[in-house]
């Protein structure tokens, strides 16, 4: 037994809840058991208890044992003032003059055990042995909760940057979309490229990707040194004029990672994709919040390569590239990663839920992830239908089940409440 488990059994009535007593034999009436409160202070709050012939209105405090109390020190504190009654698992403090509920014997044995299971095993999740038990609609409730808690959690990291960007939503959009262009391996140089050269110069060479490709290729620090071909001589040549004339400041040496990629995704090859897309796009944010549906958006992120990059890999080898387009895959994770969170950032910020809605709808219309995670909920029976239920999956599997939250899951308060196994 843990406190966090006692006060699921409270906020749930999960124990008898008639013919019971107090510690000292008086008859209660539970008529509302309170508001779980998270924050400081007793756990839950405007409770309506009888406690014998008077009904009280305030709040309840929950202890594993009734010595807590004291040992907690509330007998000092004005914010437990209130408490009208005392839940307990184990009532072992005789002196308390607090009105005491004790649990121990009107909770029914089988869920603690069912508890202390889930908590216990080595499964892939703790409900892995009962979770086909549970009704669809139960599960498509809780994707749905959790697809808003992903989105929520990374519109957070895109205010963070929006911040420090002044709220320059076009600049923040700009370096975003640079930092997914680098997928996971190369996300970190792609974003300091772009922080270090500011979205209106890029503005400046509007449909001029080569002078494009030079800003980013040269501040990404593969223009040093001598080339024998002549594109990337004329590239060299083109930077060091560009850098003088917007007075650019040079960045820290990029450690730029090649090793096991498949060539498609080198970083040369998304920089000439991310310079051709930069170059076709003049408020790209704009473009994304007036796109009119999922496709639309989608269309925005049509990007090839220069011709150079179709027989090389970088700048000092050359080699016949598959495709050098950018591929839908790719644009899959841009658009669920990037831009979503911003579409539902830009809507919780101008309180207009129809960019939230817009941003669901945009994971709804692309197709679901396809990683080591899906694949194993898919084995359990739960196959990701598009984007937004494999967002969901993954903050099931990463924030909940790997954590063991099974108290705060529909899935896990289902099992339990039901007794499955």
């Amino acid at each position: 037994m843990n406190e966090a488990f006692l006060q699921f059994i409270w906020k749930m009535k999960l124990f008898t809840t008639t013919g019971i007593y107090t510690t000292e034999g008086e008859p209660v009436t539970i008529i509302h058991n309170g508001e779980h409160n998270t924050h400081s202070g007793p756990d839950f709050t405007n409770a309506r208890i009888k406690i014998g012939d008077t009904t009280w209105a305030g709040n309840v405090e929950l202890h594993i044992r009734s010595s807590e109390w004291n040992e907690h020190k509330h007998s000092s504190d004005r914010a437990y003032d209130n408490v009208i009654l005392h839940v307990v698992y184990v009532h072992d403090d005789k002196k308390s003059v607090m009105p005491t509920l004790e649990l121990n014997n009107l909770i029914d044995n089988d869920l603690i055990q069912h508890y202390k299971l889930m908590m216990q095993t080595a499964a892939w999740i703790p409900c892995e042995k009962s979770i086909h038990q549970v009704e669809e609609i139960v599960i498509k409730q809780q994707l749905n909760r959790l697809l808003s808690e992903r989105l929520e959690q990374k519109a957070l990291h895109v205010e963070n940057r929006l911040l420090v960007n002044n709220n320059d939503w076009e600049a923040t959009c700009y370096q975003l979309i640079a930092r997914s262009f680098g997928t996971n391996i190369n996300a970190d140089p792609f974003e300091g490229v772009a922080r270090s050269l500011p979205y209106k110069t890029i503005l400046k060479h509007l449909n001029q990707p080569k002078q494009i490709e030079a800003l980013l290729f040269g501040q990404a620090g593969f223009l040093e040194g001598s080339f024998r071909e002549i594109y990337p001589h004329q590239l060299q040549a083109e930077y060091k004029f560009l850098k003088t004339k917007y007075q650019l400041q040079g960045i820290r040496p990029l450690e730029w990672k090649f090793l096991r990629m498949r060539p498609a995704n080198f970083p040369t090859i998304r920089m000439s994709q991310l310079a051709a897309f930069l170059a076709t796009h003049d408020r790209i944010f704009s473009h994304i919040i007036h796109a009119p549906d999922s496709n639309t958006i989608k269309q925005l992120f049509r990007a090839e390569a220069s011709p150079y990059w179709k027989e090389h890999y970088h700048f000092k080898k050359a080699a016949a590239v598959k495709s050098a387009t950018l591929g839908k895959d790719t644009i899959n994770l841009i658009l669920i990663n990037t831009i979503a969170p911003l579409l539902f950032l830009y809507g919780k910020k101008m309180g207009d839920e129809q960019f939230c809605i817009k941003a669901v709808d945009l994971l709804e219309h692309l197709e679901p992830e396809n990683n080591t995670i899906t694949r194993q909920w898919a084995n359990l029976g739960l196959t990701a239908k598009h984007a937004g239920d494999s967002q969901a999956l993954l903050e099931l599997k990463k924030q909940y089940c790997s954590n063991k939250r099974c108290l705060e899951c529909s899935v896990g308060y289902r099992i339990l409440k039901t007794g499955k196994k």
